[in-house]
Formats: structure tokens, sequence, C-alpha cells
């Protein structure tokens, strides 16, 4: 059980918490307010500004979001983060990914049917959040003959710094799983 209270819409008195619930509900795409933000409403300044920077990291930019979501499998999984872990694996159900891709993403990343390129990026995200010191020229190199830039590499990068923070926090607040 979530330690923190999960704040339905109805519920809500403050005027920029309900404006920020409707922007999640008519821009992330699955037409409901994860609990994940729904237990940031204690504090809308802190979702308001949550909102801003998931928006901006995962809906925004030139990754497409199915790329995005499969860095957070990645990360979620070795942070054992199952809130998280769930809910990235929803959102690529929703986006249209197979459930066998799932599960090679989850089980056997290694021949997991995607291109070179995703799996260069899942694996430099994964790095990134869980051991950057780790991160070498030579990975950076990698993503340069891969054909991807400096602003898309900066994304790989702000993907994973977001996702390993809402693995914390989701975990440290024991964050029940959305009624999906």
């Amino acid at each position: 059980m979530s330690r923190f209270p999960i704040w339905e819409y109805d519920s809500l008195t403050d005027p920029k918490a309900r404006s920020v619930y409707e922007e999640i509900r008519s821009e992330l795409g699955f037409g409901i307010v994860p609990n994940l933000f729904k237990s940031m409403a204690i504090y809308p300044g802190f979702l308001e500004a949550s909102w801003n920077q998931f928006r901006s990291v995962i809906l925004e930019g030139s990754l497409p979001r199915i790329l995005k979501e499969m860095i957070g499998v990645a990360i979620s999984q070795a942070n054992r983060s199952e809130y998280a872990l769930k809910v990235h694996l929803h959102s690529l159900s929703a986006l249209g990914i197979s459930e066998e891709v799932l599960q090679m993403l989850v089980l056997d990343f290694a021949n997991c049917p995607l291109p070179e390129r995703e799996k260069a990026v899942i694996n430099f995200g994964l790095i990134a959040a869980t051991n950057p010191q780790s991160l070498t020229d030579a990975h950076y190199q990698q993503l340069h003959q891969l054909g991807l830039d400096d602003s898309e590499i900066f994304e790989i990068i702000a993907t994973a710094c977001l996702f390993a923070q809402v693995n914390q926090y989701t975990d440290a607040i024991a964050l029940d799983i959305d009624s999906l």
C-alpha cells in the first residue's frame, strides 16, 4: 500500500493540481492519470514540475517514445522497481509493441529482435542510469557511428536520469500499481 495518498481528480481542491491532471489525461495518451502523478498531488508545485519534466523528456524530442519506454524497462528491471517496470511494459503494449518483444526485452535482451541502433541506445541508457562513471568515449563513439547526434545522446541521458529518479521515488513510497 502506497505510503502517500493517491489523490483522485474529484478530491482535488488546488486549481494547479486539477489543471495538471487535465493536461496529463489529454497528453499522456492513455486517458488516465497514473498513480505516479496522483501521489504527487499532495505538493502541487512538485506535481507540476514533475509533469513538465516528464512531458519534455518523454513526450517531446527526436527519439521515439517507444525507445524511451524501452530504456525505462531496462532501468526498472535493473533497479528491481516493480511499479515502474509494469508501467513501462503497459505503455509499450499500449503503443503497439507485441507481447513476444516485451517478454524478450525483459527475459532475453541479447536476443530481442531489435535493430542494433535501438539495442545500443537502450544499453547506453541503462549504463547512464546505473553506472554512469563507466561510460567511455567508445560508448559515445558507438552511438555517433550508428547515426545519433549529440542532442539525441542528451535525450538518452535525460531519459535515463528521469526513469532512475522515478524508480527511486516509486520504490521509496511503495507506490501501488495503477488499475489498468
